[in-house]
């Protein structure tokens, strides 16, 4: 019985142990823990500031078909906000750097949504007739908060995604 219990102790602390070590691994980038994931048909990042405005922030780059992307962009805070806003930049790799082929601003203000915590945001939409190349998202967020008094605003880019 004294081994029984011995063995289930022993057991039990190397469980403990194991589980204790177990960890998460983030970049740190410009005060941000960043998460960047990618497969064959998207790449993203997910950001967590670290703000006193805002919490997490979620930005993809999807292949949808013949030469089209899908964008999506995500903005989490940890208290209402008066305004959100996000401004999304699509960009191609050329010869001389990044250059801009789309650009897309979204604002959501509280006074069009009285009735709604404002305190998260989404855009997607699509983007065709795309040529053949490396692609990218760099987006800015901008928040307020409800008196004004504050705002906070970050900028994340993700890897680079081609398209054929």
């Amino acid at each position: 019985m004294k081994n029984l219990l011995k063995r289930c102790f022993v057991i039990c602390t190397v469980v403990i142990m194991i589980l204790s070590f177990t960890a998460t691994a983030y970049a740190q980038v410009n005060d941000m823990a960043v998460r960047t994931y990618q497969n064959e048909d998207m790449v993203g990042l997910e950001a967590s500031p670290r703000g006193e405005l805002i919490s997490t922030i979620i930005l993809e780059l999807s292949t949808e078909g013949s030469r089209t992307v899908g964008i999506h962009s995500e903005i989490m805070c940890h208290e209402e906000m008066d305004t959100i806003k996000m401004t999304i930049k699509l960009q191609k790799r050329e010869s001389s750097g990044w250059s801009t082929k789309n650009t897309q601003t979204f604002e959501w203000k509280k006074k069009d949504f009285p009735n709604t915590l404002l305190s998260s945001s989404v855009a997607e939409y699509k983007v065709g007739s795309l040529a053949a190349g490396e692609y990218r998202l760099s987006t800015s967020y901008v928040v307020y908060n409800l008196d004004r008094s504050m705002h906070e605003s970050k900028t994340v880019t993700t890897v680079s995604k081609t398209i054929n």
